[in-house]
């Protein structure tokens, strides 16, 4: 079975999941490609859309979450005869050939721009094979009620959601939001934390800001460091954001309980060795966390889409937030909190949809016939 997977470079996530999908289907025997969607458009646009997401992203959180909040109350209608609809009904083009010149068997979409592409082709009947589109977000965001494609939901307590915004029931496919494979290998928690040289004695908090390293990170742990326990030991991952990754060293360089570390490649193992993990509230990082039985305390940085994971994780007693100001306190309470932080791990693993890869992968062979 041979299946082109279309993602976006908008952030990490999109692309990870991607991978997860590419990984299971190569285990089974199967070949993934992964293309980006924004570049049928062309690798301009593609370059120009992706690094203002991540501007906006990095440095105005707050208009990027505006931003979104817009399109909520305002549905997308791109009208004919526009730039905008010329370009994309381009794209489309060059997509449909490259799907037949590439002789695939069928299409996963983990972005709506390039899920909402493949169901105009699928409408005009240009392309017949089996496609899907993964929600990597736990909520149904802005642009999904464009989507006819079968739709793979983050958990069954969303299908209602999806629902209202007008996608059949025969279309939800509630599998959950695929992660690494790297991510369901576990590792004791002890030997989790002298693998990542840290001291198995110690509680060990994760601080993370996503792969574009965003979130109030540096106010956070300003104020842990300031009064932090003696059993406490903190990791704080800045992804790609290596500016802020050397102010953090500057400040915070002298204290041996406190490791400033850019992008982590083996984020499983960091983990498998946390008692307590904040980040920002993105489907992948909440995923990852579920998956491994994490309690998060959640940053709502962005806004947005990120807004709506915050809240379904709240909501299910799996994490717990907090104004800027008062985030450091919250973490500092929980570690010192053995009996919350417990009730948090199992509140989060009862959200836990694990293999979510596989279940889509053989939901295309069944489709497929292959």
């Amino acid at each position: 079975m041979k299946i082109l997977i279309l993602s976006c470079n908008t952030g990490e996530g999109h692309n990870s999941c991607a991978r997860a999908i590419s990984e299971e289907l190569e285990r089974k025997g199967d070949w993934g490609y992964i293309a980006d969607g924004l570049a049928f458009l062309s690798t301009g646009t593609s370059k120009f859309v992706s690094g203002w997401h991540t501007r906006l992203y990095r440095y105005f959180p707050r208009l990027y979450g505006k931003g979104y909040e817009y399109a909520e109350k305002h549905p997308m209608n791109i009208k004919k005869h526009t730039a905008a609809y010329r370009m994309i009904r381009r794209g489309a083009k060059r997509l449909r050939k490259v799907i037949k010149a590439g002789g695939y068997d069928g299409v996963i979409c983990t972005h709506l721009f390039p899920a909402m592409m493949v169901t105009g082709l699928v409408k005009k009947g240009t392309v017949t094979i089996p496609a899907c589109f993964v929600a990597t977000d736990y909520t149904a965001s802005p642009g999904c009620e464009k989507v006819g494609l079968p739709t793979i939901t983050p958990h069954p307590d969303l299908t209602g959601e999806f629902q209202a915004v007008g996608i059949p029931a025969e279309n939800i496919l509630a599998y959950g939001i695929p992660v690494r494979s790297m991510f369901t290998e576990k590792t004791d928690k002890a030997e989790a934390k002298r693998k990542a040289g840290l001291d198995p004695e110690r509680l060990h908090m994760v601080i993370m800001g996503g792969s574009m390293g965003c979130g109030p990170m540096e106010d956070v742990l300003a104020e842990i460091a300031a009064g932090m326990p003696e059993n406490i030991e903190l990791t704080v991952i800045c992804g790609t954001n290596k500016q802020t990754a050397e102010k953090l060293r500057r400040r915070h360089g002298e204290n041996p309980r406190v490791h400033i570390r850019g992008y982590v490649k083996d984020m499983s193992l960091m983990l498998d060795s946390a008692d307590l993990y904040l980040t920002k509230a993105g489907g992948i990082s909440t995923t990852e966390a579920a998956i491994k039985g994490v309690p998060l305390v959640l940053a709502d940085a962005v806004g947005g889409c990120e807004s709506r994971n915050l809240e379904f994780f709240v909501e299910h007693g799996a994490a717990v937030t907090a104004k800027t100001e008062e985030l450091g306190r919250l973490c500092v309470s929980l570690l010192e909190d053995r009996r919350k932080l417990d009730a948090m791990a199992q509140a989060i693993e009862r959200l836990r949809m694990e293999d979510a890869a596989e279940k889509i992968c053989d939901y295309m062979r069944q489709r497929v016939g292959k």
